[in-house]
């Protein structure tokens, strides 16, 4: 699992938790999360894997390159094509340097 991934699912539990929460407190009809039952509690608790399943969707998408299956391939090519333009860039910056002109030589007369 990679920072991307982790983060996604945690923005995901948040959402569904807090949803579920105010749901649950609404059909008991409590104001506030504290006098939920345990079975309320047990509801919410079921938004843990829920909320993975759009982190899961898109980890299994072949299609999604934030972190899906091909998320290693497409970086490794981009990081690829970095590397093979900085060296051209470095190539041809060698290549039109300009040259420093040579000191022309002065003779005063006496």
């Amino acid at each position: 699992m990679n920072k991307a991934m982790i983060e996604s699912y945690l923005r995901n539990l948040l959402g569904v938790v807090l949803a579920l929460v105010v749901t649950a407190m609404t059909n008991a009809g409590v104001a506030s999360p504290l006098e939920l039952a345990a079975s309320d509690w047990l509801v919410v608790a079921n938004g843990l894997w829920a909320a993975a399943v759009p982190t899961l969707l898109r980890y299994v998408n072949k299609k999604d390159p934030a972190f899906g299956l091909i998320a290693k391939t497409v970086a490794a090519e981009v990081t690829k094509k970095i590397e093979v333009a900085a060296e051209t860039a470095k190539a041809a910056e060698k290549k039109t340097a300009p040259k420093k002109p040579a000191a022309k030589k002065t003779t005063t007369k006496k």
